[in-house]
């Protein structure tokens, strides 16, 4: 999808996911909504980075 943000133009990636419909958990306005979990974990590893703020040094 092609959008725009203040005069520059730029190409949105879509991502999918594919979810397993859960169980009901809870009614809104009348209607049931159901929980939804993905079929796969999605987390990414993350290195620890070691930054500094004025002067004092700590991970994240």
């Amino acid at each position: 999808m092609k959008l725009f943000y203040r005069g520059v133009s730029y190409e949105a990636e879509s991502s999918t996911l594919e979810v397993t419909e859960g169980e009901i958990g809870g009614m809104y306005r009348g209607q049931a909504w159901r929980t939804h979990t993905p079929k796969q974990s999605r987390r990414r590893v993350v290195a620890p980075v070691e930054l500094t703020y004025r002067g004092a040094p700590y991970r994240r």
